[in-house]
């Protein structure tokens, strides 16, 4: 069965769409978890992100209407699902962060704080700050700092070179009003 033989047998649901997926499955199961895979998954991950795509192919079969190439539109939804996925994560991620961080925060005198407090303490708890608003931020900002090119960073971000470029900054300014309170330990 092709790619474009599948669609309507999905459209048409009942047996024939048992049919269609047992067909994607073969064509698509090992070669979109490979994928998933090779962009940072976990395996378990990587078949969940798989599910997930079929079920909005399977949601999203009446909207597609012959719109051209259906291998595109099965891997364009494929994208879509493992970026959500990430989203989700990073969101998770930053929460459980901001958790840990508040839990670990010392009780001290405020007026006592900033003469305890190093330079690389104050931006990390700034950076943690803006985490719990800005965790796709952060991501990005975390693989320019751990050394990845801005090619690197947008292959993982899913943008082009100039607008990586752009984004980085723009992360950046955002960034310095979480941080920009450190600058008084530099004077110090």
């Amino acid at each position: 069965m092709t790619e474009e033989e599948i669609m309507p047998l999905i459209v048409a649901g009942g047996s024939d769409r048992e049919r269609a997926i047992r067909a994607f499955y073969e064509i698509y199961g090992s070669q979109m978890i490979r994928f998933f895979i090779y962009r940072g998954l976990k395996a378990e991950d990587a078949q969940d992100v798989f599910q997930e795509t079929l079920i909005k192919i399977i949601r999203h079969c009446d909207a597609y209407q012959d719109m051209g190439n259906t291998r595109a539109w099965f891997w364009q939804i494929a994208r879509n699902c493992h970026t959500d996925f990430l989203r989700k994560k990073l969101k998770t991620q930053a929460v459980e962060t901001q958790v840990e961080f508040l839990e670990d925060l010392p009780v001290s005198d405020s007026n006592n704080q900033s003469s305890h407090q190093s330079v690389d303490d104050c931006v990390n708890a700034g950076l943690e700050a803006f985490r719990g608003k800005e965790p796709e931020r952060v991501y990005a900002l975390s693989l320019q700092m751990n050394g990845l090119s801005i090619s690197e960073i947008g292959e993982r971000i899913g943008r082009t070179l100039s607008a990586t470029k752009e984004y980085l900054s723009q992360c950046r300014k955002k960034l310095q009003p979480f941080i920009s309170h450190c600058h008084e330990l530099l004077e110090a």
